[in-house]
């Protein structure tokens, strides 16, 4: 019975430590490829990844300038699951739904599953609209967000 109770607590400790790297773990930018941002390990929640964007949107616009017209502009960030080969069978998914870059270790199969997180929309008034799922957060000039 002992034994029973022991390895019982050590699979919910297991778990409940599983569980606690899977929320502190940190997000990590793969790459940035004409207004895609790829990310590995956003958060998991609607609320995580709006307060992700809000905290990094200035700091990855300094570091790789992926909005060139700030009065319209479109960022998508994609959920990173890493690279792939192109799908060539017909129950594979389609091609549109890979991102394919040449750059990478020059080899021309290395492609990512476009699994969108966020998109976010820069309008002429100064407002941002970003979705998030099936929500659509409203970003006035002042910074304010809502739901809208």
């Amino acid at each position: 019975m002992f034994k029973y109770k022991r390895i019982g607590a050590i699979l919910i400790l297991s778990i409940t430590v599983y569980c606690i790297w899977i929320v502190v773990r940190p997000i990590k930018i793969v790459r940035v490829d004409n207004g895609a941002v790829f990310v590995e390990h956003l958060p998991m929640t609607i609320e995580g990844k709006l307060n992700w964007w809000l905290k990094n949107k200035d700091l990855l616009q300094g570091k790789y300038h992926f909005i060139n017209t700030p009065d319209n502009y479109t960022v998508i960030v994609m959920d990173f699951g890493g690279y792939k080969k192109l799908p060539k069978g017909t129950r594979d998914g389609s091609i549109d739904d890979y991102t394919c870059f040449d750059d990478t270790n020059g080899d021309h199969n290395k492609c990512v599953y476009n699994r969108i997180a966020l998109v976010v929309r820069g309008s002429v008034d100064g407002k941002v609209f970003i979705n998030v799922g099936d929500k659509t957060y409203l970003q006035s000039s002042d910074g304010s967000v809502t739901l809208k």
